[in-house]
């Protein structure tokens, strides 16, 4: 057997976990470009030269507050080691530690515990900071609504700090990134707020809705890094949110841009770094659904993969039973296939050893045939396609893009 390593379970073990397949199948392991570690003086030479701002230092001058926003504990932003240069650069430009607020941008997420915010922001940070989780159904202040006639309910310790800072990641989600104002919306958008975006902005306006809100909530500034496949930090982005976010964008079209091949017979995606519960799978799939490529062969299987620690995990809008998935009840594996409905099971393949077959039915439907072990998927694989078989692996597609 042959035996392709790939990580595992982001926060919770650095061990890697062996995928293994017959020694007669042909194994493509499709990597991204990515780039080194930018190091201390990287990370100084982003803050000194920001996009679209001045210096933070200077934004501080003057301003009684700040409040930090870091993301959840669903992205595997390295907020302890960023955190500290924000700081001082805060404390350069008069404002103290004792009138700063860190608040976990959980959106409809569950709320951060003492252990997520050690492994965020770690130990020592984490026993001398004011830190919060942001609460979607309280604490909020009403702005008004948004252009597309959307309410909009923003935490209220954001709105009326004098300071706002989005520590965030860029991250490929489809054809358009994570980060830049998302740490607003959802990060710490009302729960009316967030169902109304996720149901009725339409996709072309997704991004440009969640600038608008980050706009009327005074998001001032951010600091967005963009990670390898060791998770080192090989571009950073800071400044202004909107110029910074675009220049992220460009950046990560480039370092996260992944080759892929095409004609597979089978293509295995992995969801690490997001791969800590099952509501976040289909990102395993990113650099997939940005390419014209043929890549599966007719009859092509994909296979998802996520450790899913945090087992089907928790969504206070995208939960099972809620409006927003009875609405969007898409046929996943269909879309992405090709294939009629009927099809989608032995097309699709869900290994997830977090979680059982009752929780992947209740989020997913039929959507998926759900494996729990390796040795369930390879007995699949080999029985639908015997000796020979063509292989690709995107070890971390949550971190890749299609390179076009």
């Amino acid at each position: 057997m042959q035996t392709v390593s790939i990580p595992w379970a982001m926060w919770y073990t650095p061990d890697r976990f062996d995928l293994t397949f017959p020694d007669s199948w042909a194994i493509t392991v499709a990597e991204m470009k990515g780039g080194p570690d930018i190091g201390d003086a990287g990370i100084r030479r982003a803050l000194a030269e920001p996009i679209g701002a001045p210096p933070l230092r200077e934004m501080a001058r003057g301003r009684r507050d700040a409040v930090i926003l870091v993301d959840d504990i669903s992205r595997p932003t390295p907020a302890f080691r960023l955190l500290p240069y924000v700081l001082e650069e805060l404390a350069a430009g008069g404002i103290a530690e004792e009138h700063v607020i860190v608040i976990a941008a959980t959106g409809t997420h569950r709320p951060f515990r003492r252990q997520e915010w050690i492994k965020k922001i770690g130990l020592e940070l984490t026993e001398r900071l004011d830190i919060r989780s942001h609460n979607p159904t309280d604490n909020l202040e009403y702005l008004g609504r948004s252009s597309l006639n959307i309410p909009v309910w923003v935490n209220r310790d954001v709105v009326r700090a004098d300071l706002t800072i989005g520590l965030g990641i860029i991250m490929p989600r489809g054809r358009s990134y994570g980060g830049g104002s998302k740490i607003v919306l959802p990060g710490v958008s009302g729960r009316e707020t967030i169902a109304a975006h996720h149901s009725y902005c339409p996709s072309a306006r997704f991004v440009e809705h969640t600038e608008e809100v980050g706009r009327m909530a005074g998001l001032d500034y951010i600091v967005n890094p963009l990670l390898n496949a060791d998770l080192g930090i090989m571009a950073l982005v800071a400044g202004e949110p909107i110029a910074a976010f675009a220049r992220g964008c460009a950046l990560g079209d480039d370092l996260y841009g992944t080759v892929v091949p095409e004609g597979m017979d089978i293509v295995i995606c992995n969801a690490w770094p997001k791969d800590n519960d099952a509501h976040q799978i289909s990102l395993a799939r990113v650099p997939l659904f940005g390419t014209r490529k043929r890549v599966l062969n007719p009859g092509g299987t994909v296979v998802t993969v996520s450790a899913s620690p945090e087992g089907a995990g928790y969504h206070l809008v995208m939960g099972p039973g809620t409006f927003f998935r009875t609405r969007t009840g898409r046929e996943v594996g269909a879309a992405l296939t090709g294939g009629a409905v009927a099809e989608v099971q032995a097309r699709n393949i869900l290994f997830c050893p977090g979680v059982n077959a009752a929780e992947v039915r209740l989020l997913y439907g039929d959507q998926y045939l759900f494996c729990k072990t390796w040795p369930q998927v390879l007995a699949t694989l080999e029985e639908r396609y015997g000796r020979t078989a063509r292989v690709a692996v995107f070890p971390y597609g949550a971190l890749q893009c299609a390179a076009e």
